[in-house]
């Protein structure tokens, strides 16, 4: 089967002959129908920056949708035409798992049957977020039903139900995904500071209360370029001026050392920086400010108990169109073609790309 792999090296390419994995009793064969870049993780992976991934050549990948084709003899939470997420690769002899979402067959495991029969299965814990998507749902909305969920169950364990006012430090798909999902959560006022004028108008498509360019006056008169709309402010002095240490929480989705500074200003007494993204490297060094109660909660990776319990929540938000996959989805194309989507990535041209089998 064809799989894209990650070598030593920090090299992509498509391997043509990856092994089919084999499935244990507890376990289900999936034929995997698209992945999408995860644009922080699948870019670590090849820059050799994930210490989650040891071994190389590694299968990369990890946001995939696809339908079970067999299942094996003690499965009970699977059955045959079921489209479910994240089915992964297990290390083999010559290529190890980072994840393997890009791989044409992939396995998920039965956690709840094992767990009923008391089964020792290796592994068995990735299993609790392998879960099946609604009758109906298409396979590019499940895949893009991982990075929801994920910043769903970050929000989630953040504790936002009762919070009024946020601001969201970036404008790529981590950033559009809190957005969406803390207004299903029920936070109206809902700021976005970013740096590309295009995600930031899809940014106020999916109910941003405001959105601001977050670079200071001389750098926007250096673009000579129009406001992103009517709703738009134009830089982060501005936005300083207006959150003024008002918000409850500043979801820091870039999670660098200047942009975690850069929260301080907008958090009021008792507020919360969330640290998202994966930036910041092995230590953190920001300015202690004038505030004396606030607190820097990292949330980087997702917890697979609360990721499993927001399943349906956000199955339901996407099948009654609370949230338009469209606005994300801005790139696809086949898995022979690769490279393309990866470079629009890394060129910041895309928003969300799918590789499709």
């Amino acid at each position: 089967m064809k799989g894209l792999v990650v070598t030593e090296d920090n090299k992509l390419y498509l391997e043509e002959k990856l092994p089919i994995p084999e499935i244990g009793e507890y376990e289900a064969l999936v034929k995997n129908e698209c992945c999408m870049i995860c644009n922080g993780t699948d870019l670590g992976v090849i820059g050799g920056k994930v210490r989650e991934v040891t071994r190389y050549p590694a299968v990369l990948g990890h946001e995939d949708a696809g339908r079970v084709v067999k299942i094996g003899k003690k499965v009970t939470s699977f059955k045959v035409g079921d489209l479910v997420v994240r089915a992964g690769q297990p290390d083999n002899e010559k290529f190890s798992s980072a994840w393997g979402g890009f791989a044409e067959y992939g396995i998920v495991k039965d956690y709840k049957a094992a767990m009923a029969d008391q089964a020792d299965v290796k592994d068995i814990n990735l299993g609790i977020t392998q879960q099946v998507c609604p009758e109906g749902m298409q396979a590019e909305a499940a895949s893009m039903l991982i990075t929801l969920k994920e910043t769903y169950s970050a929000l989630k364990r953040i504790g936002v139900e009762d919070k009024k006012k946020m601001v969201i430090l970036g404008d790529g798909p981590v950033a559009l995904a809190f957005l969406s999902c803390a207004k299903l959560m029920g936070i109206q006022e809902i700021y976005v500071l970013g740096n590309h004028r295009d995600k930031l108008e899809t940014a106020e498509k999916l109910g941003a209360a405001g959105t601001f360019l977050n670079k200071d006056e001389e750098e926007k008169k250096k673009e000579n370029v129009k406001k992103v709309s009517k709703k738009t402010t134009e830089t982060k002095k501005k936005a300083s001026d207006l959150f003024d240490r008002k918000s409850d929480i500043c979801i820091d989705t870039i999670g660098s050392n200047q942009t975690i500074t850069q929260c301080l200003d907008y958090i009021k007494e008792t507020g919360t920086i969330a640290v998202y993204g994966l930036k910041s490297g092995e230590n953190l060094n920001v300015p202690l400010p004038e505030l004396r109660n606030f607190n820097i909660q990292y949330v980087q990776w997702p917890v697979p108990e609360v990721e499993a319990e927001v399943h349906k929540p956000v199955c339901d938000a996407i099948m009654d169109g609370k949230i338009d996959i469209d606005l994300f989805v801005t790139h696809r194309f086949s898995i022979d073609d690769y490279e393309k989507g990866f470079q629009a990535v890394k060129d910041r041209t895309a928003l969300k790309v799918v590789l499709n089998f």
